[in-house]
């Protein structure tokens, strides 16, 4: 019996199509555990798959359209809050994660689609990242992944539980591509030679010469702005000092008049003693203005000789600016002092290439030690999985199973030193080979059921729809993939499309799919089969629509087996 130790991850919950192929509407509400689907060839079940892959990323065009002229809409609600993985897939990707999470896919009459999840618009590669987290599909001609190094590495790594030995390595590893990565800089940087050195010190002298300073510019400007204004100042503010304080009605004259009015005015109301204090202030603020513009002219001068000193100064700091592609002053000194940085650097680039190169030592011996460790942590299992393995395929009716490694030593890298293979021979006297070169589309089927079954005993899978991987089985064999089925779905929520009536006897939830011609267009529909209405399915599917009454008694038996 497995042993589960997990609860429910990624689940479907909900799944809307509609004006999709031969779907006109449908509604799907599923629920943890197994749930079966059956119904005639034809019928459309096909149809809910290729939904689910548009939601999960596949490409998609206009001439799948139910109605021509409409839009298509597939949404999906999604149970991901308990697992953190996917949360950082999110995070990753600029969207916002929340539970549910809800994925929709809009595909326009011409063919342009549109995605959102959260509401949030994303591109098809983000949702193939996050819908390869939450669905796993397949089907009888589904099994590349078989032969992928990636996936049978996977299936080593989980099956070991080396989760905290493969970051660690993975880590080293990341820290010796760094190190590579900052050797070659520095090589690059002393293969330039002193050509780029010299480039950079005339940089530096030229920057460093100009006696950078943060706010000179603008008050360089300014400088120069008056300077050559200097007649008109003058003039204007010897105006503007007369109107203020010299003329016989000056400003400051008639604001004192004024105050002096209000004065006796404020003995006769709140309100004018008010304007006598809002006055007073102006007077005051007034007569303190008009003293700082009579300083000033008769102060103002323009020296010809500083005027020019600043025009050469300003045209200096323009000038670099512009060299330098620059806008502020600022950023010229941060150049500066960045190159000053970067000579010091070749000044001691020896010393940091000899630095560079035991770094580069240093992770590699780190990271090959801990990738050896691995590769030995990963040797321990290779018998252990290919036993049990051999185990679930004699009980799927494939007596003679052997399974095999074809393992190899790789030049280091993120997944380690191991590129292994898995062999597999279903009959008796031949050798292991490679899957595509000898395997059978129901053989390749029951092995990748058993991979999966093994998978679901020792990490978190996504949920996990199956596509007629029944082919070719019948009776016995047929009854135990319904029993492996039922045992992962105590902690995978599992969808399996299914002719057999034995599995579909396992699943705690049953759907229908037909073919409703009430219409003027024949529509694919679907609804949930309970009590009785199952029992006369899984009945038809065995004896046909003739002779189905006489087994239902059978078939209530069968029910009741698999969900003792």
């Amino acid at each position: 019996m497995c042993k589960f130790e997990f609860e429910y991850h990624y689940m479907i919950k909900h799944l809307h199509i509609q004006n999709y192929a031969l779907i006109d509407s449908i509604n799907l509400s599923l629920s943890d555990g197994l749930s079966v689907i059956t119904g005639e060839t034809g019928a459309g079940k096909s149809i809910l798959l290729g939904a689910i892959s548009l939601l999960m990323g596949a490409r998609s065009d206009g001439k799948s359209l139910f109605d021509p002229e409409k839009k298509c809409i597939i949404e999906g609600t999604f149970s991901v809050a308990p697992y953190p993985h996917i949360q950082q897939i999110f995070e990753e990707e600029g969207i916002d994660f929340e539970e549910p999470c809800i994925i929709r896919r809009e595909i326009n009459p011409q063919g342009k689609s549109r995605t959102f999840v959260n509401d949030s618009p994303v591109n098809l590669d983000s949702l193939k990242k996050i819908g390869q987290e939450l669905v796993d599909i397949h089907s009888q001609q589904d099994t590349w992944w078989l032969a992928n190094t990636d996936f049978t590495l996977e299936l080593v790594d989980s099956f070991a539980q080396n989760q905290k030995l493969k970051l660690a390595y993975q880590t080293s590893y990341r820290l010796y591509n760094q190190a590579i990565k900052d050797l070659q800089a520095l090589q690059k940087k002393a293969a330039e030679g002193t050509q780029g050195l010299d480039f950079l010190q005339f940089q530096f002298q030229e920057l460093s010469d100009a006696n950078l300073l943060p706010n000179e510019y603008e008050s360089l400007r300014s400088l120069v702005e008056k300077g050559q204004n200097a007649e008109q100042i003058n003039e204007r503010l010897a105006q503007l000092a007369n109107l203020m304080s010299a003329a016989d009605i000056s400003t400051v004259e008639q604001m004192r008049a004024a105050l002096q009015q209000v004065n006796i005015l404020s003995k006769f109301g709140e309100d004018y003693a008010s304007w006598q204090k809002r006055l007073e202030s102006i007077w005051l603020e007034t007569k303190d203005l008009a003293n700082e513009i009579e300083r000033e002219a008769q102060n103002f001068q323009s020296d010809p000789n500083e005027l020019i000193q600043s025009q050469q100064r300003l045209d200096l700091l323009n000038r670099l600016l512009q060299k330098y592609q620059l806008r502020e002053i600022d950023q010229l000194i941060q150049l500066r002092d960045d190159i000053d940085n970067q000579i010091s650097s070749h000044a001691n680039l020896d010393e940091a290439l000899a630095l560079a190169e035991k770094q580069v030592a240093s992770t590699f011996k780190l990271a090959q030690t801990q990738a050896a460790q691995l590769q030995a942590n990963r040797r321990e299992v290779y018998k252990p999985i290919t036993h049990k393995l051999q185990e679930s395929l004699q009980a799927l009716g494939i007596p003679n199973a052997t399974l095999d490694w074809e393992i190899r030593e790789q030049e280091i890298q993120i997944s380690g030193i191991d590129k292994i293979q898995l062999l597999f021979s279903a009959n008796k006297g031949l050798a292991p080979k490679p899957f595509r070169q000898i395997a059978s589309g129901g053989e390749m089927s029951r092995l990748m059921l058993s991979i999966k079954h093994l998978l679901a005993e020792k990490r978190a899978l996504p949920t996990l729809i199956l596509d007629e991987i029944d082919t070719g089985v019948s009776g016995e064999i047929a009854i135990k993939i319904g029993q492996m089925l039922t045992q992962m779905s105590h902690s995978h929520q599992i969808i399996a499309i299914t002719h057999l009536p034995q599995i579909a006897a396992a699943g705690a939830h049953h759907w229908f799919v037909y073919k409703d011609h009430a219409g003027e267009k024949t529509v694919t529909s679907l609804r949930e089969l309970k009590g009785e209405d199952r029992v006369d399915e899984i009945a038809k599917m065995i004896g046909g629509t003739q002779g189905y009454v006489e087994l239902k008694e059978n078939v209530r038996k069968l029910i009741q087996s698999n969900h003792a």
